[in-house]
């Protein structure tokens, strides 16, 4: 039972991924500031997607790292590779375009954060991504070289009936 909450745990966080994929920026110093619009404007690669509070494997060991995760699964270490690896970039004028990473194919496309024709909107620290009829919000800051875009959701991954409230966070570094 553990494994398939694991494995509804990683499609469902793949699934978050598509739109979360976008931003990243990094000011100096460690404290989280508000970004501004010509700071998250640039190209962009994933550099890390974590949970909060951290999420048991099945086997007694927690973990807050997604990416790890999603390795510990068949073709698990391609998508990551992927991820990782595909330039996003926020163009002024508010247009998300992108670049895939040499790992990513076709079988991917659900994976794919990037879509077609997806634009952006800073306002404060929300940060909106439109994608044909989704949208989504999230939360975004900066601290020295990265953007975090972060979204709360409501999901009972430990299998015991009850909707717990997780933090998930998107970590973008500019190439």
């Amino acid at each position: 039972m553990k494994n398939m909450n694991a494995i509804r745990l990683m499609a469902w966080a793949l699934v978050l991924a598509l739109p979360m994929w976008f931003s990243s920026c990094k000011n100096g110093g460690d404290t989280n500031v508000t970004p501004s619009t010509s700071a998250v404007e640039g190209s962009w690669r994933i550099s890390g997607y974590k949970i909060d509070p951290s999420i048991d494997l099945g086997n007694g060991q927690k973990t807050n790292d997604l990416l790890s995760l999603y390795k510990a699964y068949p073709g698990g270490s391609d998508i990551v590779d992927c991820l990782t690896t595909t330039v996003v970039t926020f163009n002024s004028g508010g247009k998300i375009t992108g670049k895939a990473g040499p790992k990513c194919n076709t079988s991917m496309d659900d994976v794919n954060p990037i879509e077609d024709n997806s634009t952006w909107k800073l306002d404060g620290t929300k940060l909106t991504i439109t994608s044909g009829t989704d949208v989504s919000v999230y939360t975004a800051t900066v601290s020295g070289n990265t953007l975090k875009l972060s979204s709360q959701e409501a999901e009972d991954l430990d299998g015991d009936g009850k909707d717990e409230t997780y933090t998930y966070t998107m970590e973008l570094t500019k190439v």
